[in-house]
């Protein structure tokens, strides 16, 4: 085989994940237009059909306070609100208090306290949680989840059909103001709605994502509730595959959820990625690998050290391709444009991508919410230190 001939096989793995993220862009795409078409039709509204949202809160959330209005102000009844926090003293239980006194007439119970023998710390939360919900159907949603108008009444229709135990929505990140937010906004578009999407529609593969993650209490209860999945790191995904397992079908909505993240920092994005690039790896070592091929960009860089004029110009081509379809995609999903400032970090931002996939195939352990872990078989995780002793409180306030 000629020089040339090994120069150009060079170029087939560029060339191949350009064309399946473009596979999936096409997806993503058409997705966005029958979703609207959808939405443009005259729907039968809900009705007056109870819903309880679980909403676990840590802390003092960038945009918390205009993400929880955006709940209190819900257009939907019936509607409880469940907020919780492990601390009693937490700052987001202050928030909420302070915001409850706003809305005098939405029924809203606040608790605090989660069970130190549960590893996954939402899960641990959500058990205090849930044996305050009234309603038959339950959106666990979290502290930097913004509600849309319309959204409820969107999703609900969903659960007409009693086979449906649990409905998920395709996730788009926005609100960036530093680098390292847009990174991870883009990216959480990227995996979280853009490919979800994609891996529904090619595959019939179902990625929930616990952002916006609606369950029936019937389906719920059927599987123990969240006692198979509280040593589980990814929660949401293991709860999907036990619903799915016990017979019950998923279903994803055609209305995005969305989540708001403005002032991250390079240290945070790290620790986030590389506890879930290494969860990926351990709940499915085949599949992981995949991901490298919806990621063009790092295989077509090497192409411009090669010295050719032909390889370089086809890179550039791989590069601007990549950049556009990520462009169009975000804007299209999210439903708001790429800061021009932004657009050129893509490419790192795939760099930075592609860099954690491998370091985190060495990672063995993990910091979640101030607590150290070890990656375990399978997804689980195992605590390394002493967790809290429990506490459990309640204050209600029901609607007058």
């Amino acid at each position: 085989m000629s020089d040339s001939s090994h120069a150009w096989m060079a170029a087939v793995p560029s060339v191949f994940s350009l064309a399946a993220y473009a596979l999936a862009w096409c997806l993503a795409v058409g997705w966005v237009a029958s979703s609207r078409a959808r939405s443009n039709r005259s729907r039968r509204p809900p009705g007056p059909r109870g819903l309880t949202i679980l909403k676990t809160l840590c802390g003092a959330d960038e945009e918390l306070e205009h993400n929880l209005r955006s709940f209190l102000a819900a257009d939907h009844e019936p509607l409880q609100l469940v907020f919780g926090a492990a601390d009693p003293f937490d700052p987001a239980l202050l928030l909420v208090r302070r915001l409850a006194q706003e809305y005098p007439r939405r029924e809203i119970a606040i608790v605090f306290g989660a069970d130190p023998a549960i590893p996954n710390p939402k899960v641990a939360l959500l058990e205090h949680l849930l044996r305050h919900a009234r309603h038959e159907l339950i959106l666990l949603s979290d502290s930097n989840v913004r509600l849309s108008p319309g959204e409820i009444a969107r999703v609900l229709p969903l659960f007409d059909d009693p086979r449906v135990g649990m409905v998920y929505q395709p996730v788009v990140a926005g609100g960036e103001r530093t680098v390292p937010a847009a990174v991870e906004n883009l990216h959480y578009t990227e995996y979280a709605a853009f490919l979800t999407i994609g891996c529904r529609l090619l595959a019939g593969q179902h990625t929930v994502n616990a952002k916006g993650q609606w369950v029936r209490r019937t389906s719920l209860d059927d599987i123990d509730g969240f006692d198979r999945v509280g040593d589980r790191g990814a929660d949401d995904y293991e709860l999907s595959r036990q619903m799915a397992r016990a017979g019950w079908t998923l279903r994803a909505a055609d209305v995005p959820v969305r989540v708001i993240q403005r002032d991250w920092s390079w240290s945070s994005l790290t620790a986030r990625n590389l506890r879930h690039a290494g969860l990926r790896w351990r709940i499915c070592p085949w599949a992981y690998p995949l991901e490298l091929v919806f990621n063009p960009i790092p295989w077509a860089l090497p192409l411009l050290a090669t010295g050719r004029r032909d390889l370089a110009l086809l890179a550039a081509a791989v590069i601007v391709a990549k950049v556009l379809m990520e462009v169009t995609a975000a804007r299209l999903i999210r439903g708001v444009p790429l800061a021009a400032r932004f657009v050129a970090i893509i490419p790192l931002k795939d760099l930075y991508i592609f860099g954690c996939w491998f370091v985190a195939l060495f990672a063995r352990t993990t910091v979640w919410r101030g607590r150290r872990y070890r990656f375990v078989a399978g997804g689980r995780i195992e605590p390394l230190d002493a967790a809290q002793p429990a506490t459990a409180a309640l204050t209600i306030r029901r609607a007058a």
